[in-house]
């Protein structure tokens, strides 16, 4: 697969999660869920605009470019700067409420999915760009590549946390015992 093909399938990847966070957020109920799947739908929608950018400088065969590299830099100082205010434990605290209110029962538990379809998403995306820098041939795709694990890291990691926390909630609040080590 050469870059542009990659790109093109990054971009298909990135567009496939924005729509299953935004169906995501517009199938829950709680506000503090809602907030996070748009907060990941929007980070997800600038990953596909670096890819497209990226995209077209490939294939107008710009060659290697250090104000690209720059820009790069920029967007990734954003991104964590962004990623910073979203993953406030705010953010997430109120979600993980939902499980102690038994009302609340049947959206948590969809919302429980979703965390962890989440997770096998993100987890695909590290699995798909770590190979795509590592066969790039492209300095500045391999750049991007790189930077966009480090991204996906960020989310699964996320996502597994509160995964684990809502998991843990739901069956000490159904008294299942939980174990860490399940």
């Amino acid at each position: 697969m050469n870059d542009l093909d990659v790109l093109r399938q990054a971009i298909l990847n990135e567009v496939e999660g924005i729509a299953f966070y935004n169906m995501a957020a517009e199938r829950t109920t709680n506000s503090e869920v809602k907030e996070a799947l748009i907060y990941l739908r929007d980070q997800e929608a600038d990953h596909e605009k670096w890819l497209k950018h990226l995209f077209e400088r490939l294939l107008q065969k710009k060659h290697f470019d250090l104000s690209y590299v720059a820009w790069l830099d920029i967007q990734y100082q954003h991104q964590c700067e962004r990623q910073k205010k979203g993953q406030s434990p705010e953010l997430f605290a109120k979600a993980r409420e939902q499980f102690k209110d038994g009302k609340l029962f049947q959206t948590a538990t969809m919302d429980l999915a979703v965390f962890k379809v989440g997770a096998l998403m993100e987890q695909a995306a590290i699995d798909f760009y770590s190979q795509a820098a590592e066969n790039a041939s492209s300095l500045e795709a391999k750049l991007l590549y790189e930077r966009l694990v480090n991204w996906e890291t960020d989310h699964l990691d996320t996502f597994n946390e509160i995964h684990e926390t809502l998991t843990k909630e739901w069956l000490q609040n159904f008294e299942f015992f939980y174990s860490h080590d399940m």
